[in-house]
């Protein structure tokens, strides 16, 4: 039971130091109608809408998931925006980032405390919107003319930068040299550079192998990007649980030394069998709440297992090469080298599988480990 305690301890802070998201939430489906959250009304969880049109007048305390035709927020998200639709027009307030994927796409009047992700036909974004993190856009027509804290990455194949536009660092975009048109006012405040790629055409089209090639680089830095973003995430965590949950985390480590195999089949035999597992808890209804915290389990344990193989691989490079090093310096440079393998293609995505079962397959050991 102990030990069973302590991996919830351990759940607990890591999801309230990420704050990625509440335990509890919301869910409304009206696929046929409207749903509307009104001025007054105060929602104290994340929240999934799936309806054909979707209104957030009032205020949401946490996450919000919206599939539907056309949304429309013009209240207080005190969390990020996530959201597929037709139309999207967004004059509220979002606390967190916005990641919106939709037809047409209007911001006006908005406040973003964090960056706007989104791809669309078209997206305009009008002068009394402030973004505090910056845009990341792909569309056939954008229009910015409103204050960006950072940057803004455009590929667009019409681009018009606003006279209103105050962007605080740079600016980067995409553009073809025969087709759509790129106006950048002269009005405009950049206070970085600007930063211009061109996809040349052939024979009065597009060139497709430099589509490919410049679309290539751009994920392929943005995935690193992300993947140094992830990486100081985990090394944040990975402080924590040494520092709070030291005798664990250790014990862990060790249980993946002496039982790899064992660890490596736990964690596949898991991974396979926990979707009909899942299912059978939802139909017998009574088993929701267990299925709902099962499902949290796995993903915290998933997590949670890229650092303990981290440590591991650390604790065997050091031996290797004879380093005298902490533990959380070793555990360091073991996550440093599991991410950078991570990066390779192919090789990345067995190498993040293996890294999951093993660190799933020992967390689980671990929780039912008689050892105090």
């Amino acid at each position: 039971m102990r030990k069973i305690l302590t991996s919830f301890f351990i759940f607990a802070l890591t999801f309230f130091v990420l704050s990625v998201t509440n335990v509890s939430a919301k869910i409304i489906s009206n696929d046929k109608g409207t749903v509307n959250i009104a001025k007054t009304e105060v929602i104290n969880d994340d929240l999934f809408i799936g309806a054909q049109t979707v209104e957030i007048n009032g205020t949401v305390n946490g996450d919000v998931f919206i599939g539907a035709q056309t949304v429309k927020v013009t209240g207080i998200i005190n969390g990020s925006l996530h959201t597929g639709a037709n139309l999207l027009i967004l004059d509220g307030i979002v606390k967190g980032n916005v990641y919106a994927g939709a037809q047409n796409v209007m911001v006006s009047g908005a406040a973003i405390g964090g960056s706007l992700l989104v791809g669309a036909a078209t997206v305009n974004i009008d002068k009394d919107t402030s973004i505090g993190g910056s845009i990341m856009a792909g569309a056939g027509t954008l229009t910015v003319n409103s204050q960006v804290k950072r940057s803004v990455y455009a590929g667009a194949g019409n681009l018009t930068i606003g006279s209103d536009t105050k962007i605080g660092k740079d600016l980067y975009y995409t553009s073809n040299e025969n087709q759509g048109q790129t106006n950048i006012s002269g009005d405009a405040k950049i206070a970085g550079s600007i930063y211009k790629s061109e996809m040349k055409t052939a024979q009065g089209g597009v060139d497709n192998k430099a589509v490919k090639k410049q679309t290539s680089a751009f994920f392929g830095k943005f995935k690193v990007v992300a993947s140094i973003i992830s990486f100081a995430g985990a090394l944040l965590i990975g402080f924590l649980y040494l520092k709070f949950f030291g005798k664990h985390f250790t014990q862990t480590v060790n249980l993946v030394s002496k039982s790899f195999w064992k660890s490596l089949g736990l964690g596949f035999l898991i991974t396979i069998a926990f979707i009909p597992g899942l299912i059978i808890l939802l139909v017998t209804v009574i088993g929701i709440p267990l299925a709902g915290l099962a499902f949290l389990t796995l993903l915290f344990y998933s997590y949670i297992a890229k650092i303990i193989v981290g440590a591991v691989f650390g604790n065997w490079i050091s031996l290797k090469f004879s380093w005298k090093t902490s533990v959380f310096g070793t555990f360091a440079l073991g996550l440093l080298l599991i991410y950078i393998i991570r990066l390779i293609p192919v090789i990345g995505f067995f190498t993040g599988m293996v890294v999951l079962w093993i660190g799933l397959g020992a967390l689980t050991l671990q929780m039912f480990s008689k050892t105090n």
